[in-house]
């Protein structure tokens, strides 16, 4: 079964567009060398500063692992200033997925 990770979080005032870029980038890079994930969706809230991605896996050990990556700890390291809470994460079956329209 596929699986979807998923992380949440909260920008300080001032600071979603540049997360929302660091993340779209963390995305591109970890898309770039990972076979298991198949799609990233990445969605935001400016009036709430919060940004949520959403990420399709073929395997739960992978998504999972996914916080102990260099690029994660890059990604992490570089929007640390502009958060306002730690970073959420969990982990979701993914239940059904439809096939988008061309």
């Amino acid at each position: 079964m596929a699986h979807v990770g998923h992380s949440w979080l909260k920008t300080k005032p001032g600071s979603y567009k540049k997360v929302c870029d660091r993340f779209h980038q963390f995305a591109t890079e970890v898309m770039a060398h990972n076979a298991d994930l198949h799609d990233v969706i990445i969605v935001g809230n400016q009036a709430q500063n919060t940004i949520e991605g959403f990420g399709i896996w073929e395997n739960a050990a992978h998504a999972a692992a996914l916080e102990d990556t260099q690029d994660f700890a890059k990604f992490m390291a570089d929007v640390a200033e502009d958060l306002a809470e730690p970073v959420h994460r969990n982990d979701l079956d993914l239940l059904y997925r439809m096939n988008p329209k061309t």
